[in-house]
């Protein structure tokens, strides 16, 4: 403890030295602050209005590294990652590997040359200058880059058909989506296919004509599950209805045990539609719970089995509320799909009709992909009765 009069002392002390203005002057900061970025092509990097199409992925750039002055700094030679930015996240994540690394040498890099991944929309690229052993944390953004929206197909086909993860990521997983319309075009129509207590399935048809006349008609990975906590309404408050028509569809792409979500929606409802524009199901084949990838290509779409008979109830009914039909060979092989009419469908037993052949169950497909791999399996939900056919 200081002696009273020396602490006095020191009080005084401080005390003339802010009444004298007494001041420490740093020095400034100095060296690489800032990276520029140059688009040296495309010339034309697209619009709002008029956007960059598919094929133009491969981009040329220019960096520079930017001292306190904003000038070129001579004295920066490192390696800067190369990171693209595109519905409201970076790819890859940040921390992993990046697209690519660009060598800077007196401060510029001379042309960078890349192939963009798929992306959409509003698109820069983000470059960071964080390797070495005395890295600066500089970064830089290019200007912005136009591409168009995704369709639902971008969001549920996945990257590699073959690839281990095939069934359960999207190659837009954690991003923000903005879907404005169909891949089909003015003939193109996003159709609701089912309604449930907590979303709703959405697929992308083309129609007959431009004015939306049945029949639509669906091609692989063209639907999605909407998940919205309970009830769907569009952004007006209005209820989601079997026929509906989607405008426009925003929110966050997740994964939920191989399922791919929209989750967070808006729903922008067109006022148009009809149950009439609902795709006709896609009839599950056998040989697809092998060949899993063509169930994949289906999931959340509307599906049917034909003259398919109920197996006996299992553990399965009294767990998950899940009763079985042999889809191929015997009840005992595993060759069945699972069905989930509880909650949806109350005025159905299934215990009722054990051993008998049904002549049709329709409903939209989901599945159930763990990651430890002990419960795969593909579900069935029929939307009312009126897609039971009985014996």
């Amino acid at each position: 403890m200081f002696p009273r009069n020396a602490h006095w002392a020191a009080l005084c002390c401080l005390l003339a030295c802010l009444a004298a203005g007494c001041q420490e002057k740093l020095d400034s900061i100095t060296g690489t602050q800032s990276l520029r970025v140059e688009l040296v092509s495309p010339a034309d990097p697209g619009s709002n209005e008029e956007r960059l199409d598919d094929s133009q992925r491969a981009v040329t750039l220019a960096i520079s590294a930017l001292d306190e002055d904003a000038e070129v700094d001579a004295d920066f030679t490192g390696d800067v990652d190369i990171y693209v930015h595109f519905l409201g996240g970076l790819t890859p994540a940040l921390g992993s590997e990046p697209l690519t690394t660009a060598p800077l040498d007196s401060g510029t890099s001379g042309d960078v040359m890349l192939d963009l991944p798929p992306v959409f929309g509003p698109t820069f690229l983000w470059i960071e200058h964080t390797r070495g052993d005395d890295p600066t944390f500089a970064t830089g953004t290019s200007p912005t880059l136009w591409y168009r929206d995704p369709f639902l197909v971008d969001i549920s086909r996945p990257e590699d058909e073959g690839a281990l993860d095939a069934l359960e990521s999207s190659p837009l997983e954690e991003k923000q989506i903005n879907v404005t319309g169909s891949q089909y075009g003015a003939r193109g129509r996003m159709v609701v296919t089912g309604v449930y207590a907590q979303g709703y399935t959405l697929s992308d048809t083309q129609c007959a004509d431009a004015d939306g006349t049945p029949p639509c008609v669906t091609g692989d990975y063209d639907h999605v599950f909407v998940f919205s906590f309970n009830r769907p309404r569009g952004e007006e408050g209005e209820a989601i209805a079997v026929g509906d028509v989607v405008e426009r569809l925003t929110g966050a792409i997740g994964e939920f045990n191989g399922l791919t979500e929209v989750n967070f929606p808006q729903s922008f409802m067109s006022g148009e539609g009809s149950e009439e524009m609902v795709p006709e199901p896609t009839v599950l084949q056998p040989e697809w719970l092998t060949d899993v990838i063509n169930m994949e290509k289906v999931e959340e779409s509307l599906v049917a089995v034909d003259g398919i008979e109920i197996c006996p109830l299992d553990d399965d009914f009294e767990t998950y509320a899940q009763w079985k039909l042999m889809l191929g060979g015997s009840c005992d092989d595993g060759e069945v799909i699972n069905v989930i009419t509880r909650g949806q469908v109350n005025d159905f037993d299934p215990a009722d009709y054990v051993g008998m052949v049904m002549p049709r169950v329709v409903g939209t497909l989901r599945p159930v992909n763990t990651s430890g791999g002990d419960f795969n399996v593909w579900i069935l939900y029929p939307r009312s009765m009126a897609d039971i056919e009985l014996p």
